[in-house]
């Protein structure tokens, strides 16, 4: 965690929200949309980008329309505080849940990335800072907050669509390794059963990441 008391810098125009990387490394901060407004982090922020002289880049994640438009004002008056005469802020919105595919998007080698405390992915709810770490070669900032951020109702349909397509997939697969074992004890044998179990671990994985 890193702490930086710097004074924020005066408001001195404000910035658009369209997003435009130009060839200089960025401060990618994951900003919850669950959060509320964190002005000492607004700071933060500002010192962490300012120090190693990268423009900073706000990334958040929404779904739905009415929130996405109060999530934009929050994020461009952030986007206003952070710039100034050497720092651009960008501000940036995807649909979805996916970080690390968002963030893959748009990080280039050099970059720094940031999120705050607390933020979790994944049905597994790991934490979002480890699987930054797992994914990229960059320094990851953790951001702290003085309050909890509000969690996100659980999301029971997705879970139960998890869970019954993980389900079938398996029901499938060991109905197919069923008729497979019957079949003549031969060298096609063998390398269908080796065959069946890699793809029932390929298809496992890519369902899990769908949810992830």
């Amino acid at each position: 965690m890193t702490k930086l008391d710097a004074t924020p810098p005066s408001l001195t125009y404000p910035l658009s929200s369209h997003f435009n990387r130009e060839p200089v490394n960025c401060l990618i901060v994951l900003f919850p949309a669950e959060a509320i407004d964190y002005p000492n982090q607004t700071r933060r922020i500002w010192e962490i980008a300012s120090l190693s002289g990268r423009n900073v880049v706000l990334l958040s994640l929404c779904s739905d329309d009415y929130a996405e438009n109060q999530l934009r004002r929050q994020l461009i008056t952030q986007a206003a505080m952070i710039g100034d005469g050497h720092i651009c802020a960008e501000v940036r919105i995807e649909h979805g849940n996916d970080w690390i595919r968002h963030v893959n998007n748009i990080y280039r080698a050099g970059d720094v990335i940031a999120c705050y405390a607390g933020q979790r992915v994944g049905l597994r709810q790991k934490p979002l800072h480890e699987a930054l770490r797992s994914q990229f070669d960059a320094p990851i900032y953790i951001l702290a907050t003085d309050q909890p951020i509000k969690k996100s109702k659980p999301k029971l349909m997705l879970n139960v669509a998890f869970w019954a397509g993980a389900l079938a997939i398996i029901a499938g697969f060991l109905w197919l390794e069923v008729r497979v074992v019957q079949l003549p004890q031969d060298w096609a044998h063998s390398l269908l059963v080796y065959l069946s179990v890699f793809a029932e671990i390929g298809i496992l994985l890519f369902w899990n990441s769908i949810f992830t």
